[in-house]
């Protein structure tokens, strides 16, 4: 079907051209009308079909056509109804310009972002100014009084190889930095089209048109760019991989791209302000305020991008650094704490106290009640010992099973005595019930040691000494502090 009707449409146009003579030249003319809103029609519903940003590519390329069409329509009402023949008409050029923008904007714009329309709406604005100036500079120049009428069409038809090759040339690199299968499929659609359409129409311009020995049927080659392009549109790659490109240069043309549409319009603006000074003037400041615009919301839009990075970070970070099931910070966490309090207070003598902390017959509890229940005593152990902390650089982290570990900060030895009985009273106040312990109530053995901090004293001898200070609370019944 991809084939059919594309081959189809151009043997009919053949036929009705060479072999009914009679009508060719309405033909032609019906034919240049049709070509395009076929090939649209085409792109509309391969837009339709796609589920990913391409589609937006294909709407892109409709809506080119259908303004094209337009334009050819423009010339049919002026020969055909209006009689009026071998003139510029200021409607169909208009038209045949501004057909050019929606293409820009799909060369030119990062298309594929979501959640960018302010963006996109910038690069649109730009698009469409730089096809009014374009006109505007070409019309200009047509009805230049200064100037033969074969001059200023002889201008024109230069202008119009410059602009089409500019869209084969920019359809060219986005087919060659496509990042995958449905962009790659628009834009070698919109590559072999424009290539095509340049190499007609070029050859149109400066052999055929305004020849009198050669008919409007003759301009009617160019429904073959139409033709291929339907076929495209109507066919997927089925190709399943794309081959790797360099990120470097995808993202050179993607952040370019919007610059060298600025720049072109800021280059025909100029040219336009000889001539036409309010329109060209106005083209130069929308050229200039429309990258500054942009250039600043892709940088705020990057500045927040990097924020919500860094707030992931953060929160992936401190994930990785607390324990699941109580909630408290993880030994991990406190071996960075540990550590970060070693090297920036040794210098200064600071003394610093470690904590052991051990749940009592804890596994005759786990074994008594089951594991869940067993699990809701750990997170009750942990939430009573963290409000026993009162000041906020002190540090709480479960050690491993039902051991739990604490860092105080410039704290003695008279110091963590008091914290140490405050921790161990507040869980004996839960009231936990614990049949397989003589206090019948859940209860903790804490063992505590503090030193000065110095080049004699490391963190990991001072965790050794209150994992010792808890093995004697232990040993001496439970339920107690040692130092």
């Amino acid at each position: 079907m991809s084939l059919y009707l594309p081959i189809s449409f151009l043997v009919l146009q053949f036929v009705i051209l060479v072999f009914v003579p009679s009508v060719a030249d309405p033909a032609a003319y019906i034919y240049m009308v049709m070509a395009p809103l076929l090939a649209a029609a085409a792109a509309l519903w391969r837009g339709r079909s796609e589920s990913t940003a391409a589609r937006f590519g294909w709407y892109a390329v409709a809506l080119a056509l259908v303004v094209w069409a337009a334009g050819a329509f423009g010339n049919l009402w002026q020969e055909l109804i209006l009689n009026r023949r071998n003139e510029m008409y200021r409607d169909s050029i208009l038209a045949f310009n501004l057909a050019v923008v929606p293409i820009t904007f799909l060369l030119a714009s990062d298309w594929r972002l979501k959640g960018r329309r302010f963006v996109r709406a910038i690069d649109a604005l730009v698009a469409l100014a730089l096809g009014c100036a374009y006109f505007q500079y070409t019309w200009t120049m047509i009805n230049d009084h200064a100037n033969s009428a074969q001059v200023g069409v002889a201008y024109l038809v230069w202008l119009l190889d410059v602009q089409n090759l500019y869209i084969a040339g920019c359809s060219l690199i986005r087919w060659y930095i496509a990042e995958d299968r449905e962009e790659r499929d628009l834009f070698r659609a919109l590559s072999v089209y424009s290539v095509i359409y340049f190499t007609i129409v070029f050859v149109n311009d400066h052999y055929f048109a305004g020849n009198a020995a050669f008919g409007p049927e003759y301009g009617t080659i160019v429904t073959l760019a139409f033709a291929v392009l339907s076929a495209f549109a109507l066919r997927r790659s089925s190709a399943l991989q794309v081959r790797p490109v360099n990120p470097a240069l995808v993202r050179a043309v993607r952040s370019g791209s919007p610059i060298l549409l600025a720049a072109a319009l800021l280059i025909a603006s100029l040219f336009l302000i000889r001539v036409d000074y309010v329109f060209g003037a106005a083209g130069v400041l929308i050229a200039v305020l429309g990258i500054g615009v942009r250039t600043t919301a892709t940088q705020v839009r990057q500045i927040e991008h990097g924020e919500a990075l860094q707030r992931e970070r953060s929160a992936l970070q401190a994930i990785a650094w607390t324990d699941a099931l109580t909630g408290v910070p993880n030994r991990r966490f406190f071996a960075q704490a540990l550590r970060r309090v070693w090297r920036g207070e040794r210098r200064v003598g600071l003394s610093q106290a470690i904590l052991m902390i051990d749940v009592d017959h804890f596994k005759l509890f786990n074994d008594r009640y089951g594991h869940p229940t067993g699990d809701a005593c750990l997170r009750q152990v942990a939430q009573a010992l963290q409000r026993a902390l009162v000041r906020p650089d002190d540090v709480l982290a479960r050690y491993g099973g039902e051991e739990f570990i604490v860092l105080l900060r410039d704290t003695d030895a008279a110091g963590a005595q008091v914290v140490s009985e405050r921790m161990r009273a507040a869980v004996e106040n839960l009231r936990m019930k614990n049949e397989g312990c003589p206090q019948g109530v859940v209860t903790v053995s804490v063992g505590a040691a503090s030193a000065p901090l110095s080049r004699a004293v490391d963190a990991t001898s001072l965790v050794e000494k209150a994992d010792r200070a808890l093995y004697e609370a232990k040993s001496a019944g439970r339920n107690l502090v040692r130092l």
